[in-house]
């Protein structure tokens, strides 16, 4: 017998309602196989009994737990902050609980995390970090509770997938540079391993390509997605010769690296060098000089995808989905026309 921590109980409920133990679980659950009048008719009764469920009780009596795994990359990333929040607030509408596990950009603790998926208790896991690489699909094929794959995919295994275009970002930071007469454009990309990071790269080189644009590897290196890979980078364009006049930055983390590092040695940006960023977090539209940056819907991102998962923890029966946004660039203080001088 379920009971909350005010005494009450389901079957309580039930018999106030006057329907059956198994409509009031519906109810509990979101199902959606419970009539409008019979649900309003049961949250009436919960309101005024002031039922608190024990979600960890009923998730042992079922033998999972009402958590919800999410993996990610970088805690300290505010990116994974805003998509959390958007996780979170379709879990707790369905009376789950998020866990997040961070990684650290690590597969061994990568692997750890999803060998134990099971042991935790996980009702399902929506995952952000995970690396394309062939060690990873039997870990994936082997896990029961249901997955949803986060802005990256993996190449053999197939599930619910949300993703940004990333290639059409990368396209876009590229031609904002070159529309605006740069010709000698720096770009620092993020882990290869990453689908997301890779399709940005091949979109920004994709834009090169178009506009008969030519990169010097020299001015090319990948990283963490940390603002100390940015502020190497950024140290790393101050002491060379023949520099880059423009730098697009595969999130804005390592954007804000180069922007500080730069503004330290007094270069003057836009004027001396633009630099755009990908992301748009919260706090790059407020800092001393704005960045220009390509935004992906963070929030919505998290919350679609923990709406897929729900569908697929409720058993309901849809095929798999692939769900693409698409990215809008937003242009503020850090990119200008070169000064050739």
């Amino acid at each position: 017998m379920t009971r909350s921590r005010e005494g009450v109980t389901i079957d309580e409920i039930a018999r106030v309602a006057g329907v059956s133990r198994s409509t009031v679980s519906r109810v509990l659950t979101g199902h959606p196989n419970v009539k409008p009048a019979t649900r309003a008719k049961v949250e009436k009764v919960i309101q005024q009994l002031n039922y608190q469920p024990n979600f960890i009780a009923q998730g042992l009596a079922r033998g999972s737990l009402n958590m919800i795994g999410l993996l990610i990359g970088d805690i300290r990333n505010p990116f994974y902050a805003e998509v959390a929040r958007g996780v979170e607030d379709i879990a707790n509408q369905a009376g789950y609980m998020v866990v997040l596990c961070d990684t650290d950009y690590d597969f061994q603790k990568e692997q750890i995390y999803l060998q134990g998926a099971q042991k935790f208790g996980f009702s399902g896991l929506i995952l952000m970090s995970v690396m394309d690489v062939e060690e990873l699909v039997p870990v994936l094929k082997n896990i029961q509770c249901p997955i949803v794959l986060l802005n990256r995919y993996v190449h053999a295994y197939e599930t619910d997938v949300v993703l940004v275009d990333n290639f059409q970002g990368g396209y876009q930071a590229a031609k904002h540079l070159i529309e605006l007469g740069h010709t000698r454009i720096g770009y620092l990309g993020g882990p290869q391993l990453s689908t997301a990071s890779r399709e940005r790269t091949a979109g920004f080189m994709q834009a090169l390509k178009d506009y008969g644009i030519k990169l010097n590897e020299r001015d090319v290196a990948y990283g963490d997605l940390k603002m100390d890979t940015g502020r190497q980078y950024g140290q790393r364009w101050l002491e060379q010769s023949n520099r880059p006049t423009s730098i697009f930055a595969a999130n804005d983390l390592m954007a804000l690296g180069i922007l500080d590092v730069l503004q330290e040695a007094g270069i003057n940006i836009p004027e001396e060098i633009s630099i755009v960023g990908y992301d748009d977090l919260p706090f790059v539209g407020i800092h001393p000089i704005s960045l220009t940056t390509v935004r992906q819907p963070h929030y919505q991102m998290g919350a679609t995808a923990m709406s897929l998962l729900m569908d697929r923890i409720r058993g309901n029966d849809t095929c798999l989905q692939r769900i693409t946004y698409t990215p809008e660039l937003v242009i503020r203080e850090t990119t200008a026309p070169p000064n050739l001088k």
